[in-house]
């Protein structure tokens, strides 16, 4: 499911896990609606696990990882604060049609219900302006 923001040109992809999570891969997978870069990606564990391990989660899209390092997403075991490797390159051009994919490759204990978001924009994020007005008359 996508949301597209009007006014920005945006497009946002969510991908869910919804309840327990297990280490898989394709727990979700999604298809951009609209050919641009990737601009923002944002994670929430909705129920953090517990112990020590920490749950590391990865983007993939068209079936390559977008993250640089080993740790891509990684909540910590018992708050589930996000923190984010680099993306692989800036910008990531995403195409209409490509499939983005949601692995869970590590597990703290019962950690549940994970939601990630990713921005797909029409502008690369260093060349978009902020000057522009986009303000809407209600």
């Amino acid at each position: 499911m996508g949301i597209r923001t009007k006014n920005l040109h945006h497009h946002v992809i969510t991908l869910r896990c919804a309840g327990t999570l297990t280490a898989a891969a394709n727990k979700d997978i999604a298809k951009a609606l609209m050919s641009g870069f990737i601009t923002n990606v944002v994670g929430k564990m909705l129920t953090p696990g517990s112990g020590s391990t920490a749950t590391i989660v990865d983007v993939n899209l068209n079936g390559t990882t977008i993250f640089d390092a080993a740790t891509k997403m990684t909540f910590a075991a018992t708050t589930g604060v996000a923190s984010y490797s680099a993306l692989s390159s800036e910008p990531i051009s995403v195409t209409y049609g490509s499939m983005f994919s949601l692995d869970v490759d590590s597990i703290s204990t019962n950690p549940a219900n994970l939601v990630v978001q990713i921005t797909v924009s029409k502008t690369p994020i260093a060349l978009a302006s902020n000057t522009e007005d986009q303000t809407e008359v209600f």
